[in-house]
């Protein structure tokens, strides 16, 4: 397990929109590890391995990150801007962001006013102070459009705990890309698509696009998930789930019964710990438009816990990490052609 590359990739500007750099750090990192890098419109990136094999598996975890957008550049040279995905404004005022203009990342704060002491402060009041002199001088760096995330990184804490901004869901595109070349290394014959997949956190529009083009056999999510062990969750409404405990699979009313039986025989089978939660509506990740992609697609939801989900730096635990590595990868090794896929059998 390659801590540099997480690293890399919880550190990278991937905010919704804006996922192609990072894209092309994916595509360098895994080009010795697959057989085959698949690249679409949107954006997506699908890595391969046995693309010959009948039985396709696709893994799928977002690559994009919540942030802000340039909407407009005041005559003061103060940016106004959007919301990218489900922020909470009100954790911005007063803090750095990095705002990556179209000549260069030019550095700034959010501006912290009495105005801004309230509950329901919305992304559109947000002013950023870049210290230019006017509009005109802003304008010599960042357009309208440009995106915009805190300018927070990661950090190890204490006893394998992790905080970063975006592990949601960069976290869990680690997991996917590291459980191919552990496949690959285990000797795995199916044919493994791991899609890192752009716009999650907006409009879906990445796995719509990646389940119609590769028409997987079987999909797992993996996406992070609401853990229940710090003040304020309550458990009864999920499921308990901690950090340090496993990765999470999901009872839900579009995850696939068989695959997850599957996924749980493979835990036992090798002594990898697992949680469950259960959500009974959608599920808020790529899963709810891979499986009705074509004719349907098989899919299971493999989640990461996570603490302070959508703010500047969330909680994830390492083990958590290796512990849904290993479980795709042994599962990749598991399942094949012959698997009784049908609900009805």
């Amino acid at each position: 397990m390659s801590k540099e590359f997480l690293y890399t990739l919880l550190d990278s500007m991937s905010v919704s929109g804006h996922e192609i750099p990072l894209q092309k750090k994916v595509i360098a990192e895994m080009t010795p590890h697959c057989d085959k890098i698949i690249t679409d419109y949107t954006g997506n990136v699908v890595c391969v391995l046995n693309p010959d094999a009948p039985f396709k598996v696709m893994l799928a975890a977002h690559i994009d990150e919540i942030g802000l957008i340039v909407t407009h550049i005041q005559p003061d040279g103060l940016l106004r801007v959007s919301k990218s995905g489900g922020i909470f404004p009100g954790v911005y005022p007063g803090h750095q962001v990095a705002v990556h203009g179209y000549a260069q990342t030019v550095y700034g704060a959010v501006v912290r006013s009495k105005d801004m002491d309230k509950a329901d402060l919305k992304a559109d009041e947000l002013y950023i102070d870049i210290g230019a002199k006017d509009a005109a001088d802003a304008r010599k760096y960042v357009q309208e459009g440009d995106p915009v995330h805190m300018n927070t990184y990661h950090q190890e804490m204490l006893n394998g705990f992790l905080s970063a901004r975006g592990i949601d869901d960069r976290g869990c595109a680690y997991i996917i890309l590291e459980a191919l070349k552990r496949a690959k290394a285990m000797g795995c014959s199916v044919g493994v698509y791991a899609a890192t997949t752009v716009g999650e956190e907006t409009t879906g529009r990445g796995s719509h696009w990646v389940g119609s083009a590769i028409r997987p056999d079987v999909a797992i999510v993996t996406d992070v998930t609401f853990a229940s062990d710090y003040p304020g969750v309550d458990a009864k409404q999920s499921g308990e789930v901690k950090l340090g405990c496993g990765g999470v699979l999901c009872n839900s009313s579009i995850g696939s019964r068989k695959v997850n039986d599957l996924l749980k025989a493979v835990a036992k089978e090798h002594n990898i710990p697992y949680q469950i939660e259960s959500y009974m509506g959608r599920t808020y990740t790529d899963a709810d438009n891979l499986h009705v992609t074509g004719t349907g697609v098989v899919t299971a939801l493999l989640s990461l816990p996570l603490r302070y989900m959508h703010c500047p730096c969330e909680v994830c635990h390492m083990d958590d990490i290796e512990n849904c590595i290993e479980l795709l990868a042994q599962f990749l090794c598991r399942i094949d052609e012959h698997i009784d896929l049908d609900p009805f059998h």
